[in-house]
């Protein structure tokens, strides 16, 4: 039985009006993810790598192409509706980790399933952050964490709604190699206990090196390359 992709991108291409001229930063990409699946996308800075990203989490609009998450076109839907999308079946890891510094920890790995409507759900923040190594940094607020710990928090907070799919745009980007190599094993370990499928834009080899496959990014287009 064949297994649909759960994100199918087909004739993608991102383009940018500057003044009278304009800029190609992404061109004709194709791309099939199966459930489960840990993709790396790596290439040159200004490659256009984060731009797919946010292309594959709703969060813009192509200029042209389709992008399917779990077999539903999201380039068709409104705003509000591919919020309800990511709400509902994407996690996203930024590398500059974007809590919210009046939130706790405990606080802000909870809000993504309260923006959901769910309740009681503080046993369950209480719960990733313990398998994340928090478990005694429930009350602290971003600026008493340390930037391992604060990646760790946005990690937690990514998995709140058990997301399909976890999209991690540089999650070692801002850490030292220590701390990098706890939060590559958290990333795959969670991989592992939920199932969810993982599109990690890095320049960390160690990280690209871990997952099954390789893609590269070069002048706004994508090749696959042997992991």
């Amino acid at each position: 039985m064949t297994v649909a992709p759960i994100i199918k991108v087909a004739g993608l291409s991102q383009k940018v009006t500057l003044g009278d001229s304009s800029l190609t930063i992404l061109e004709g990409i194709a791309l099939e993810v199966k459930p489960g699946e840990t993709v790396a996308l790596v290439g040159a800075s200004g490659s256009g790598k984060s731009t797919l990203l946010g292309l594959l989490a709703g969060l813009d609009l192509p200029s042209s192409g389709q992008v399917y998450i779990k077999e539903q076109l999201i380039t068709e839907l409104s705003e509000e509706q591919r919020a309800q999308l990511r709400g509902e079946h994407i996690g996203f890891v930024f590398q500059s980790f974007l809590l919210l510094p009046t939130l706790t920890a405990l606080e802000n790995v909870s809000l993504p399933a309260e923006l959901q409507g769910h309740k009681h759900n503080e046993q369950r923040a209480r719960d990733l952050l313990s398998q994340v190594g928090l478990a005694e940094r429930l009350q602290h607020f971003p600026s008493q964490l340390s930037g391992g710990e604060q990646q760790r928090v946005a990690i937690a907070r990514a998995f709140m709604t058990q997301p399909d799919i976890l999209l991690a745009d540089e999650p070692t980007g801002n850490l030292d190699q220590r701390t990098g190599a706890q939060i590559i094993e958290l990333l795959f370990e969670l991989n592992r206990h939920h199932g969810t499928t993982l599109v990690i834009v890095t320049h960390d080899e160690a990280l690209a090196q871990r997952c099954e496959r390789r893609l590269v990014m070069s002048g706004g287009r994508l090749e696959e390359q042997d992991a």
